[in-house]
């Protein structure tokens, strides 16, 4: 084919292929009937209950890079649509228009919510996508096509045989040509034969003529998102912080929700084995107690199956391509932190069958990195005391900025450790000093010196955090400074370090084990 792009410049104009953006209708308009057994099914005044979507975390970054919006992409969203049709008694054919390319199909259902409609079937029709699609849907119509032969151009008119190598017309009078080379292609009828969105599309029957109410309900990605937090450390003695969290909502789905009312749930369910719609989550969590009345304009918090789910108190709107911000809760303006500065020498996160006698076994060495921390206890005596969903918590003191640090899903009750930087004036160094190894005494006795040093014009204190991965019984045997153990596999040490100067930490270890463990 010499020019390509003009038939698909054809395709997109007939399937309105550039839509992505265009508002998803709550009310749809229904499809006539291919019979006159059939009804009209022309679609009446909006149902009340409008658009509902339940959008849960999870895979907000990963939308920022996926383009354009299909089937499978990131993100996962429950769309609830309530739709009301005018029915004649008997068959009908109804169809949703605008439904998102992001959607799961085979997922999609719809229920009548009036007595006396039955749904007899279901299909999906896929907007056109390119050439391929148009002249696959065009053989058998009659079709026109231009192009040139001999230095000279030429029009012929024909029924579309096949599109394989080249175009082949039956001509009207009665020849069959093969044009393996044109300039341009047209159909006849194109708006009955092409369609111009993808939509779903249904069989009803109906007992009597008259207004019916549906429901659409179906998942889909490309709608994800994560909490946003602004800490803030007040001055003065002690430690404090004020804590605003909101949530950011993005849509990559390919189409615009308008007014719909939003639940978000932080939680990632499987979404291989995921069985529950949004109303099922939602009638679930009405039969729970009701919780306290939030402040105005606030979200109400909620459980909602294994999760917790976040209702927005009024319906918003959500184009294609935006990210929307709602506060989560109302400003916390006194919370009890620890500030803290740490110092982490990493080692295997995991419990070996068997002591590990390898020297190499002993964590990171020679210069280590310093981190300054903030940690809340999430309890209310710290002046919280609430879920908070996963996101990203940007810390300042006062009105400096000290860093960003990643919150995972916090439970009541939990600690919340902060990483927010890396102090210029504090540096730390890591050596082996001893290792021995008793294979008739069954013990392993390994020596550290972590040197600590501070530039600062004030004293600090040091959290030394000590990985221990060699067995799961040990017992530090000396120390400069008094260490706890902090679980199975660390040691704690606080260790002071004077202004302008510096502190070692020395300390050894004893593993043992007893004759029935073979190493």
């Amino acid at each position: 084919m010499k020019h390509p792009l003009s038939l698909l410049a054809l395709a997109c104009t007939l399937a309105a292929c550039t839509q992505t953006g265009a508002p998803e209708p709550v009310a749809d308009q229904a499809r006539p009937a291919p019979t006159a057994d059939e009804g009209d099914g022309q679609d009446v005044d909006a149902a009340p209950n409008g658009t509902r979507l339940t959008i849960y975390s999870g895979d907000y970054e990963a939308l920022a890079t996926t383009a354009p919006p299909h089937a499978g992409m990131p993100g996962h969203a429950l769309v609830e649509r309530s739709l009301r049709y005018a029915l004649k008694a008997g068959s009908n054919a109804i169809s949703a228009d605008s439904v998102p390319p992001s959607m799961d199909v085979e997922a999609a259902t719809l229920r009548a919510q009036t007595a006396g409609v039955v749904i007899e079937g279901q299909r999906y029709v896929a907007a056109l996508s390119g050439t391929r699609d148009v002249l696959a849907q065009a053989i058998g119509r009659k079709a026109t096509v231009e192009h040139t032969a001999g230095g000279a151009k030429q029009t012929d008119t024909g029924t579309l045989l096949s599109a394989n190598d080249g175009l082949t017309l039956a001509l009207d009078d009665s020849r069959v040509k093969v044009i393996r080379n044109y300039d341009s292609f047209s159909l006849a009828d194109s708006d009955e034969l092409l369609p111009k969105h993808a939509s779903l599309q249904w069989n009803v029957r109906a007992d009597r003529r008259g207004d019916a109410d549906f429901l659409l309900a179906y998942p889909m990605g490309g709608m994800a998102w994560r909490a946003e937090y602004l800490a803030t450390l007040t001055k003065g003695d002690g430690c404090q912080l004020a804590l605003d969290g909101a949530a950011l909502v993005a849509n990559r789905s390919g189409v615009t929700f308008e007014q719909a009312k939003v639940s978000l749930v932080a939680g990632e369910p499987n979404r291989d084995r995921i069985q529950v719609t949004g109303s099922r989550m939602m009638m679930a969590a009405d039969a729970a107690a009701a919780p306290a009345p939030p402040p105005p304009d606030l979200p109400s918090e909620r459980s909602a199956g294994e999760y917790h789910a976040y209702d927005l108190p009024k319906p918003v709107r959500l184009a294609h391509g935006s990210t929307e911000r709602v506060p989560l809760f109302a400003p916390r303006t006194a919370i009890a932190c620890e500030r803290a500065y740490v110092v982490d020498a990493g080692g295997p996160d995991w419990q070996p069958p068997r002591p590990l006698l390898e020297p190499d076994y002993r964590g990171q060495t020679g210069p280590l990195p310093v981190t300054a921390t903030v940690s809340v206890q999430n309890t209310r005596d710290a002046g919280l005391g609430q879920p908070l969903p996963a996101g990203r918590v940007r810390v300042f003191d006062g009105g400096d900025f000290l860093g960003e640090s990643r919150l995972p899903h916090t439970a009541t009750a939990g600690e919340i450790r902060l990483q927010v930087g890396k102090p210029f004036d504090l540096t730390a160094k890591r050596e082996s000093t001893g290792f021995r190894l008793d294979r008739a005494g069954r013990t392993i006795t390994e020596s550290f010196a972590v040197t600590l040093k501070n530039a600062k014009k004030v004293n600090a204190t040091v959290r030394v955090i000590e990985p221990l991965p060699r067995w799961s019984d040990w017992d530090i045997v000396t120390s400069s400074v008094p260490g706890k153990k902090k679980d199975a596999r660390h040691a704690e040490f606080e260790v002071p370090v004077p202004a302008n100067g510096e502190t070692t930490l020395t300390y050894t270890v004893r593993y043992r084990w007893t004759q029935d463990v073979n190493p």
